[in-house]
């Protein structure tokens, strides 16, 4: 488990800067130069993001331009941001609960956290590439408030979700945990994370039982060793483990938006011994019927399968009983998932030598050293 859970969650390393100087002073002078020239870089490169950002979104003034967006996405996820500068709520129960209904919706501390949630959409928008994003600024007395009645939308910010010119799923309110509601729906609709992630090349679509069929028949590919770990993985076709995750694509309940990030981070870190596939009941009759013959009464569900037989099945969100679940097969098969090699421990007198030369290192360039 521990293996498991390092390889899904470490973070990347970041990369150590070193500073030269023959004095004390021209080290200061340098760090103060190196330091400026990296914030203008920084500084430059997300000004180009958002430059980028901004090119992609597309500004909805009339429904006709909004219909016309819809049709030229094709089959891709288009996510529509309905916001505005004067109201602002939590959530759908904030805002009910509000005497008339918008008191305290301007609030500063609810403005704060739409333009903090509305901002956090360039990230989105950035690493969602096949995504397409428009935005309706909804201004008092607007045309733009008209669309917004159009789309069913009286509470701000409100997002929504459209494939193939259907309204999926539809998220509203600047509250505690609605940035990752928001990515959670990119990635469960549109199948794209971050760094360029694409869902499909670690999570099967199934929308038929001849999909079932052939995923059900497949084995995973034995996997080398990813750096940093002792071996790779090569299991048996018949000791690995299929899985299926069953869900909805309209209207899906939290539960299957908020596990989805688990599927695809156990995906990519057991290759070799599991394989996905995830299954929209509502998608057909073959998919209606593949639920109906495992029993799915709710969803998210997951059936595991090994040598084509059920093995186990779950139904629920819980990303730690997901991922429990896999482990108690993997162990009760004997499967030796691969382990993070360790630093090389060294003598004492071996750690004090390397310690007095990180000094003298450090005072020859003109610098402090914690050492």
């Amino acid at each position: 488990m521990s293996a498991l859970s390092a390889s899904a969650f470490t973070a990347t390393p970041v990369a150590r800067r070193a500073l030269s100087g023959a004095t004390r002073t021209r080290a200061r002078a340098a760090t103060q130069f190196r330091v400026s020239a990296q914030y203008d870089s920084v500084q430059s490169r997300r000004s180009a993001e958002t430059t980028r950002v901004f090119d992609r979104t597309q500004e909805i003034t009339t429904m006709s331009e909004f219909e016309a967006a819809l049709s030229l996405a094709g089959d891709r996820l288009v996510m529509v941001a309905i916001e505005s500068e004067a109201e602002c709520v939590m959530s759908d129960d904030f805002y009910t609960a509000q005497a008339g209904g918008s008191a305290g919706t301007g609030t500063e501390t609810n403005q704060e956290a739409c333009r903090l949630l509305s901002s956090s959409l360039s990230r989105i928008a950035r690493d969602a590439t096949d995504v397409s994003f428009l935005k309706v600024e909804v201004l008092k007395g607007g045309a733009s408030r008209n669309i917004a009645q159009s789309l069913g939308v009286t509470k701000y910010p409100t997002y929504q979700y459209y494939k193939s010119g259907e309204l999926l799923w539809q998220h509203v309110g600047a509250g505690a945990g609605a940035q990752e509601a928001l990515s959670e729906g990119v990635l469960y609709y549109g199948g794209a994370g971050a760094a360029g992630l694409k869902t499909a090349d670690w999570v099967t679509d199934i929308a038929s039982k001849s999909d079932l069929k052939d995923f059900i028949e497949s084995c995973s590919m034995a996997q080398p060793a990813a750096a940093g770990f002792d071996t790779g993985l090569d299991v048996p076709c018949d000791k690995q483990l299929a899985i299926v995750d069953i869900g909805v694509d309209k209207d899906a309940p939290a539960g299957c938006l908020h596990i989805f990030p688990a599927v695809l981070s156990l995906a990519r870190n057991t290759a070799g011994f599991t394989r996905w596939a995830r299954v929209a009941i509502d998608k057909n009759a073959d998919t209606k019927d593949i639920a109906r013959e495992w029993g799915v009464e709710s969803v998210p569900a997951f059936v595991f399968m090994a040598d084509g037989k059920v093995v186990d099945k779950y139904a629920g969100a819980d990303r730690v009983e997901l991922m429990n679940r896999v482990l108690r097969f993997q162990s009760a098969n004997g499967i030796r998932l691969p382990q993070r090699l360790t630093p090389k421990r060294v003598s004492t007198a071996e750690a004090k030598e390397i310690a007095r030369a990180a000094r003298d290192r450090a005072k020859a360039e003109g610098r402090q050293s914690g050492w």
